[in-house]
């Protein structure tokens, strides 16, 4: 069995808020765990095909909104080759705002209308005011509970979420997070997310090698764990918070 997973990170110059870089260096790190080896390769330029024969996962981090109209058209002209991509067990992962590329449409704050993709079917409203909290919720496939934090611009309407919301404000304070299609992802924790929840990219990567129980015992992700419930703790100690 093949235990190589190549990544590919897309435009980082650009899409490079929060500190996630760091869920780069996660799966690195995860995969030493499993034995598996993960290559990154830096995807840099709009102008450029991107090597979807050559990758097993596209990582786009979160970026400002206004980026996007360099990186839509990009990524447009190659929509066939996407969509070949995921068809054929490719995955996307698209963390924060940039999310907001897959989906159907944005509604900007001056009432101008950003087109998605389309690959997820789920439309955004930017906020006029930028929301930021912890978020705790439970992936709808595997019941994984993921902890990280959330720097929302937009409020979001997903017709298939990832997650439900443990506690949290998520897409818009209706109970869930992020949005799903195959193995299209989106979500809106950071944290580094794959940093804090190394439960989930191990998961993610015995996924792309296609046997799940055929890669090396992953290592006991102790201070993650106990990190994690210690965020539980305090969340549970939070009083209830304004969801407008």
């Amino acid at each position: 069995m093949d235990k190589t997973v190549r990544i590919g990170w897309m435009y980082p110059d650009c899409l490079n808020l929060h500190g996630e870089r760091g869920s780069v260096q996660a799966f690195e790190r995860v995969g030493e765990n499993l034995s598996v080896d993960v290559s990154v390769r830096r995807i840099e330029d709009f102008d450029d095909p991107i090597p979807f024969d050559d990758l097993d996962l596209l990582l786009f981090l979160p970026g400002e909104i206004t980026c996007f109209e360099f990186i839509r058209p990009a990524l447009e002209k190659q929509r066939r080759q996407i969509e070949s991509f995921l068809a054929r067990g490719g995955w996307i992962i698209a963390i924060g705002t940039t999310g907001l590329l897959f989906g159907n449409r944005t509604i900007r704050e001056d009432g101008s209308v950003f087109a998605g993709l389309g690959l997820l079917d789920m439309e955004a409203t930017e906020r006029t005011y930028v929301w930021g909290d912890d978020i705790h919720f439970r992936l709808r496939d595997t019941k994984m509970e993921v902890f990280g934090s959330q720097i929302q611009m937009a409020d979001i309407r997903a017709a298939n979420p990832l997650a439900d919301v443990i506690y949290g404000r998520g897409n818009d304070a209706s109970g869930v997070e992020g949005a799903r299609c195959g193995n299209l992802i989106f979500t809106n924790c950071l944290g580094p997310v794959f940093v804090k929840n190394p439960w989930w990219t191990e998961d993610i990567l015995r996924d792309i090698v296609l046997q799940k129980h055929g890669v090396a015992r992953g290592k006991a992700y102790d201070l993650e764990s106990a990190s994690f419930d210690s965020c539980l703790r305090f969340t549970d100690t939070k009083p209830e918070y304004p969801i407008s």
